[in-house]
């Protein structure tokens, strides 16, 4: 019966300590940050794909006042964390291919984003 109590109880903290807020300060994670919450709240997305290569590009952190001024503005960052892009309808990058290997590969070499 102690057993039964004592897993009770870890597993009731355990739900209360996942819905705590962050502390301030502490980084928040998010695949597409929109600036929601504490406009001082430093979010990071994770890294992303590189469209020139299979690695990841570096995670990019901002404070949510400045992601929600990006989302507001229909910009995002590149997954390189570089350049900053307009956004297209569907919420991606506008990106495109500059050049290709040829008609048949399909390969691609270069990619501009607007």
């Amino acid at each position: 019966m102690k057993l039964l109590l004592t897993l009770a109880f870890l597993l009731l903290a355990a739900q209360a300590q996942a819905q705590t807020p962050p502390a301030p300060g502490e980084k928040v994670y998010s695949a597409f940050p929109t600036g929601e919450g504490d406009p001082n709240q430093m979010t990071c997305r994770p890294p992303q794909r590189l469209s020139t290569s299979r690695l990841l590009g570096p995670e990019v952190c901002k404070r949510n006042y400045e992601w929600a001024r990006y989302r507001r503005d229909g910009m995002d960052v590149t997954a390189d964390g570089q350049r900053d892009v307009k956004l297209k309808g569907n919420g991606q990058p506008n990106c495109q291919s500059t050049s290709s290997a040829g008609a048949s590969t399909g390969a691609t070499l270069g990619m501009r984003c607007d």
